[in-house]
């Protein structure tokens, strides 16, 4: 690439070469005013001083109907002990305290997400009530990309015409499969016919973007199965769809009953589910699909349906400001997270204390790896955006790492990108791990938790005979006790 590094992901001078030692002529004259010198300023960059990132919103509402076999997720299922009321008043009461602070009150947004959970679990007077908070604290145009996430059974025809009253523009539905005995053996709670009610419902108050999501490697999954959820989702227009691999957590009610992980219990193996993998991409692409990042794909090639704010957010576009519980933000090159405990975080906030329990300034170097990392899994990696940013063309950082990634056929490298091939798309996180700083190499893929670190409380017995599902030794029900 003609860069050579040091190790730590600089290089070494100019062109890697070692600068040659100069005597300082040590004499008197000479005052610096200012850096840089005032000749080498530019007329074209006087924008750039007030120039401010995209501004996204996320809000976390982490409630749902049940929880699905292979969620991992911190969820709440018991309304009765983890009251939804008493939530929402202290989210609400987090946005108005955003509000108050004059850095962030009426700051324009360009994307706002609710997440979960399953947002849509709250009645059409809260969700009014939640997004005229939002209105009332910050900058929230018509123009917007306003995301809820939903799940198919949660939703009704006055509660999604309610969604695109308040603004949401992209309704994302949980669907995982369209086979019903599937969608049952699973644990999910709808069944294919809400899903098909679910988008006429979006059809008739004209949604710009309707994403449905599809899980390859669901229990008892077959390629005759998967076939014919993706068709479905074919025939149906969909803009949008993700597609997440299942994997087995170690807090989730499939591992406690016994599913451990790939070839166990009717979970296709790793072999069996990248073909599945393979199998959607042929399918999709066939079908006009274009593939916009690790996981999504997009409708003919119209990147007017991709997801802005993930977009934003990976493309280093973008800060994002999240409130609820175990929220996670990103402003200012300062990454923090709210408490992930439920107590904690509703006491703070009425008590009117913050509930961020973590967070890290990045320093500069810190700052581009992010940008790396995240920015790949777009598939596509701007280096001139990147260079107008930091002042470095990422080959001067990471010249060694993106070699060895171009010689195993898993990045290709143009004057102004670098783009994730076809063959490395299905294991995009796996390349993107290259990037890791080497203090943060110990955390890759961190999810999976190991047994010390199971959070043992989000599960119980009785969640598991919901879903039919019985653990497959004694010994487990010590664990779920």
């Amino acid at each position: 690439m003609g860069y050579s590094s040091n190790g730590n992901g600089h290089s070494n001078g100019v062109n890697g070469h070692a600068r040659a030692h100069r005597t300082l002529d040590l004499k008197r004259g000479g005052f610096i005013a200012s850096y840089p010198p005032f000749e080498t300023l530019l007329p074209e960059q006087i924008n750039a001083a007030f120039d401010k990132r995209r501004f996204g919103i996320y809000v976390h509402l982490p409630y749902c109907r049940k929880r699905c076999t292979f969620c991992f997720y911190k969820v709440y299922t018991n309304r009765n002990a983890k009251p939804m009321d008493r939530y929402l008043e202290a989210v609400f009461k987090e946005i108005d305290m955003y509000g108050q602070r004059p850095e962030l009150g009426g700051r324009k947004v360009d994307t706002v997400y609710f997440g979960g959970g399953t947002p849509t679990t709250l009645n059409e007077e809260q969700l009014r009530e939640l997004a005229q908070r939002l209105k009332d604290n910050f900058d929230i145009g018509p123009d917007v990309e306003w995301t809820s996430e939903s799940e198919p059974g949660t939703l009704s025809e006055e509660k999604v015409a309610t969604l695109r009253e308040i603004g949401v523009t992209r309704l994302s539905m949980g669907v995982q499969t369209m086979d019903d005995e599937l969608l049952h053996k699973n644990g999910r709670s709808h069944s294919s016919e809400w899903v098909y009610k679910a988008v006429a419902w979006a059809r008739q108050n004209a949604f710009p973007v309707i994403n449905l999501d599809l899980m390859s490697g669901v229990i008892d999954e077959t390629p005759e199965t998967w076939d014919r959820s993706l068709q479905a989702f074919i025939d149906l227009d969909i803009e949008h769809i993700s597609i997440y691999r299942m994997e087995i957590y170690k807090n989730t009610l499939l591992y406690a009953a016994g599913y451990t992980g790939p070839g166990v219990g009717g979970i296709p193996t790793d072999e069996e589910e990248e073909a599945l993998w393979f199998q959607a991409v042929d399918k999709l692409e066939g079908a006009g699909y274009v593939q916009s990042s690790g996981h999504s794909f997009v409708r003919a090639a119209n990147m007017d349906f991709d997801h802005v704010q993930r977009t934003d957010i990976w493309g280093g576009a973008g800060e994002l400001l999240g409130m609820g519980v175990s929220s996670y933000s990103y402003l200012d090159n300062t990454v923090f997270q709210n408490t992930s405990d439920w107590g904690t975080y509703v006491g703070k906030v009425m008590a009117g204390e913050t509930p961020v329990g973590r967070g890290l300034r990045l320093n500069s170097r810190q700052q581009m790896a992010r940008e790396v990392i995240l920015g790949l899994k777009t598939l596509r990696f701007d280096r001139l955006a990147f260079q107008k940013r930091h002042g470095f063309d990422v080959l001067d950082l990471y010249a060694a790492q993106v070699d060895n990634l171009v010689k195993d056929g898993l990045l290709e490298v143009s004057d102004d990108a670098l783009t994730i091939t076809r063959k490395a798309r299905a294991y995009v996180d796996i390349v993107c791990s290259v990037f890791y700083l080497a203090e943060h190499n110990s955390y890759k893929f961190h999810r999976f938790a190991t047994e010390h670190e199971l959070t043992r409380a989000t599960i119980n017995v009785d969640e598991l005979m919901q879903h039919g599902v019985r653990p497959r030794f004694d010994s487990e029900l010590a664990v779920l006790g």
